[in-house]
């Protein structure tokens, strides 16, 4: 299991700002031209010259691109060649092979960044997947790896790398639902390109047979999976503020695993929110004035870097930031 490196830090109180921006371009691959309906790639092959069909995405092996404006051809959103999903955002997805049992060959998307990783420097990825529920088999190795150049398929078949970034959790098997992969790790320097998908050979890939009652014909003992939504951040363009002096909000222990307290001093009731790098509350706590402290247990949210928000109607009191290691 990959190790998450954490930096230790100094917080620096300024008026926060209102967005932190994604480094991935076309995050929820609703940007395309050329679209192949018939054939769902990445590049259009029934077309003249080939022209290539999704903005900023390329693909190692042969990823699939759904769009909700294919009606046929089997490449639509939600149903399509391998199953049924709604996209986690807008109306397009990509899928990609991350297993089969009769040979090493995997699919990845990937795509080169606007400017490179900065030595140093703490990233934040996030991105969703989905099981295509078609296929008869989940993994737990899909993760993202970052690189200087475009990676080398290892005897044609598959990226044999170490991901910055993976599922921390159990087998993904959701067919319904997104099961969000996310991480944080510290810039070597000179990354510019990300991959996405499993870089384990078969050998090394942990496989749990969960079935289908509508199997894809040529396709058994599979896993694929869909994936939206990627986000990929630079934690220190995430601002941090303490707008409201005559508060005072501490979150104890920083670092902590899930488990901490929220330490304060306030004159009327206010709200607690927590959110992940994306921006997305992942939970919310009513702070009573006549109480000096919270308990607070996430110990079901990964890893990683999250935020918090003291706000009371729509005034900001304080905005800051702890780890979570695991």
């Amino acid at each position: 299991m990959k190790r998450l490196v954490f930096l230790s830090f100094i917080l620096f109180y300024f008026v926060a700002k209102p967005q932190a921006q994604n480094l991935i371009q076309n995050g929820s691959f609703e940007n395309y031209s050329n679209i192949d309906c018939g054939g769902g790639g990445f590049d259009n092959y029934s077309m003249m010259g080939t022209p290539h069909v999704v903005n900023n995405w390329h693909t190692l092996n042969s990823s699939d691109y759904y769009n909700q404006v294919c009606n046929t051809g089997g490449y639509s959103v939600p149903s399509n060649l391998f199953g049924s999903a709604l996209s986690k955002q807008g109306v397009a997805y990509v899928g990609f092979l991350s297993f089969g049992s009769s040979y090493e060959t995997k699919e990845y998307p990937y795509q080169q960044l606007s400017n490179p990783l900065q030595a140093g420097k703490i990233y934040c990825l996030s991105f969703y997947v989905s099981r295509a529920d078609r296929i008869t088999h989940a993994i737990k190795n899909i993760g993202a790896y970052f690189s200087a150049a475009v990676p080398t398929l290892f005897s044609n078949y598959y990226v044999n790398a170490t991901p910055q970034v993976q599922n921390q959790s159990d087998f993904i098997t959701d067919t319904i639902g997104w099961t969000e992969i996310q991480g944080c790790f510290t810039a070597v320097g000179g990354e510019q390109y990300i991959t996405i998908g499993n870089f384990n050979s078969n050998a090394n890939t942990d496989t749990l047979y969960v079935g289908t009652n509508n199997a894809l014909g040529g396709a058994i003992d599979y896993a694929y999976y869909y994936i939206d939504d990627v986000t990929l951040i630079d934690q220190s363009t995430v601002g941090i503020s303490e707008l409201d002096k005559g508060n005072s909000f501490e979150i104890y222990p920083n670092p902590n695993n899930g488990v901490m307290q929220l330490n304060y001093n306030i004159t009327k009731v206010a709200e607690l929110l927590i959110t992940d790098i994306t921006g997305r509350v992942v939970n919310s706590y009513s702070l009573d004035e006549t109480k000096k402290s919270i308990s607070i247990n996430e110990q079901s949210l990964h890893a990683g870097i999250y935020f918090y928000t003291i706000k009371r109607s729509n005034r900001i009191l304080k905005q800051d930031k702890f780890f979570i290691i695991k």
